[in-house]
């Protein structure tokens, strides 16, 4: 029997750390498969990005049930719908608010990404499935799953800017996005998921794991945009395209949150041993 990685612990926690598992799973995914898709086609940006929606939603479903069992597939599930209400109906309002106008584009309609919703579902059941490959045979943490969730959870402070959003693109939200709302953003994300190591992690803590753990984070944040722009610009030569976010953001995540987490742990066993 393979040995699993995911413990088994309260509701709440399985669902974050079934976040984190979907946002890293399908930010990597979308990374590396946009680049390569716009070699077949340019204009198709949606193809690559629901189709790495659907991994994430395989990742998140399987941590959900390793972590949280039937009930943390039911929350993790109502997340993914609740993201898909927002996306679709948000196009639905917009078609309908354009009808009868002669000036409007639309690139994908409602029901294109309604039906890209389904291969979301579909890797949900297959997660379900796969969920008990990965599950160890004790309670726990998983702390550094819960502080990626963390972190994605926490780029819904975006809602005060932009309005309801889907929560799986909300941490991509603002790669784009002038530097006094990104700026801010990043670092409010890496705070959120420091206080979640501090107060999940147990054992001393390893600078060197959280700031490799945590850079790899920053960087698959900025990496579904910046790196799908680099790529573009190397093959059109775009000479004047230099990608900022992706230089800084993993660095500057990795050490905000590496920060916290230390000042929490600190001040955790101060408080315990006082």
């Amino acid at each position: 029997m393979r040995p699993g990685f995911v413990a088994a612990t309260r509701p709440l926690w399985a669902l974050v750390a079934a976040v984190g598992a979907a946002f890293v799973a399908s930010s990597v995914a979308y990374s590396l498969g946009a680049p390569i898709y716009s070699f077949i086609d340019f204009g198709d940006r949606a193809t690559p990005l629901w189709s790495a929606m659907a991994v994430g939603a395989f990742a998140g479903a399987a941590v959900a049930r390793a972590a949280g069992g039937p009930l943390g597939v039911v929350a993790f599930a109502a997340y993914l719908a609740a993201g898909a209400t927002i996306t679709v109906g948000r196009e639905a309002l917009y078609e309908r608010a354009i009808q009868g106008s002669s000036f409007y584009f639309i690139s994908v309609s409602a029901v294109q990404l309604a039906l890209w919703q389904v291969p979301s579902a579909v890797a949900v059941l297959c997660g379900w499935r796969a969920g008990p490959r990965i599950a160890l045979a004790r309670q726990g943490t998983n702390a550094l799953l819960e502080a990626a969730g963390a972190y994605s959870v926490a780029s819904l402070f975006l809602v005060f800017v932009t309005g309801p959003m889907d929560p799986r693109l909300a941490p991509y939200a603002a790669v784009f996005g002038p530097p006094e709302v990104h700026i801010p953003l990043v670092v409010a994300q890496a705070v959120v998921a420091g206080t979640v190591v501090a107060m999940r992690w147990r054992g001393p803590l390893r600078p060197l794991a959280l700031t490799g753990t945590f850079a790899l984070v920053g960087l698959v944040t900025v990496m579904p945009g910046d790196f799908t722009e680099l790529v573009s610009a190397i093959r059109f030569h775009w000479t004047e395209y230099w990608p900022r976010s992706l230089m800084l953001v993993p660095p500057g995540t990795a050490l905000v949150v590496v920060a916290v987490a230390a000042f929490g742990h600190v001040w955790r066993v101060r408080a315990t041993t006082a």
